[in-house]
């Protein structure tokens, strides 16, 4: 039944933060009696952690205690000699140093055998490869469903709009394949899909003075003098170049416009002259559309747009400029 949920109005990490300190409570030994149901889903969420990190969870909890904001960390969960740390994420990404510093700080009090480092993200983003290398576990929002899809019938009316919230972005995410316009979710799904086939590539929102787009970018090549790659731009797939001194920007984008046009006409594909190159270190150099649609739905066919994302993939790795030509 489709109803108010608080969750769709109250967005911000503070309020999914107020979420989960109130589910992970009822681990608390002096709330076990107050709902069965929620202590056993925030045990079971507890022994998530620990299997993230390989460790055993305690069969007993002689200590167990809460925090907010010790030391700026989001959730500082404690049971027994562990501390978990529990950075909570929606759709922003950590920054700086910020989980090296949580991670050596309470290392230096229980002992870095003792720390639980957990990334809780609800939301999507490209990769993770800063958090893991933070020293992080990553729990994410397909994780948390299916500890919460284990609790049906919960008399709570907090935990199931919160679990209802949840899906609705997941389902909202894999509604690509369905809807005939994409809003960001579903370029996220997209995305998430196209990640997993081409396995490469990263994903995010470009902003410009034009409004922005989500982006998705990849296939790159590389040498002394310039960089080419392929883009989404939502409908549009570029291919790009960014030169690395400002002096061979105009020399360099014409070298490579003339270049890989030529080769697109002899392969039949279709890339064209975009409306203007415009000017500056990274710069569009040949534009098309990619997205094969079926005439009667207007769906996205996938498997098979994915296919001649394929073919433009393959079209740059073999035709990509060497350093030496960029000489000539």
């Amino acid at each position: 039944m489709d109803k108010p949920n608080i969750f769709k109005y109250a967005t911000k990490e503070l309020s999914q933060d107020a979420f989960i300190f109130w589910l992970l409570d009822h681990a608390n030994p002096k709330y076990m009696h107050v709902n069965q149901d929620l202590k056993n889903c925030a045990l079971s969420l507890i022994s998530e952690f620990f299997k993230l990190e390989n460790k055993e969870m305690p069969e007993k909890f002689e200590n167990f205690s809460l925090s907010k904001q010790y030391k700026n960390i989001d959730i500082l969960l404690k049971i027994n000699e562990f501390s978990i740390i529990i950075e909570d994420k929606t759709g922003t990404k950590a920054h700086g140093d910020q989980l090296t510093r949580y991670k050596n700080i309470i290392a230096s009090e229980v002992g870095e055998e003792n720390v639980l480092a957990i990334f809780f993200k609800t939301h999507d983003q490209s990769n993770y490869k800063k958090e893991i290398n933070d020293g992080f576990k990553i729990f994410s929002r397909n994780k948390l469903i299916a500890v919460l899809d284990n609790f049906e019938d919960v008399s709570s009316d907090i935990f199931n709009d919160f679990k209802d919230y949840i899906k609705s972005i997941e389902n909202e995410v894999n509604a690509f394949a369905v809807k005939e316009k994409w809003n960001n979710k579903n370029w996220i799904g997209f995305f998430k899909y196209l990640q997993q086939d081409l396995k490469r590539g990263d994903w995010g929102y470009v902003s410009n003075p034009n409004g922005g787009f989500m982006g998705y970018w990849w296939a790159f090549q590389r040498n002394e003098f310039c960089l080419q790659y392929l883009q989404i731009q939502q409908d549009d797939l570029v291919l790009k170049i960014n030169s690395n001194k400002a002096e061979n920007d105009k020399k360099f984008r014409d070298i490579c416009y003339k270049h890989y046009l030529n080769k697109a006409k002899q392969e039949g594909l279709s890339f064209e002259k975009p409306a203007r190159f415009g000017k500056g270190e990274t710069m569009t150099i040949l534009t098309t559309k990619y997205l094969v649609k079926n005439k009667e739905t207007g769906l996205v066919n996938i498997d098979q747009t994915i296919a001649r994302l394929r073919e433009y993939t393959q079209f740059i790795e073999k035709h990509a400029l060497t350093a030496d030509e960029f000489l000539g």
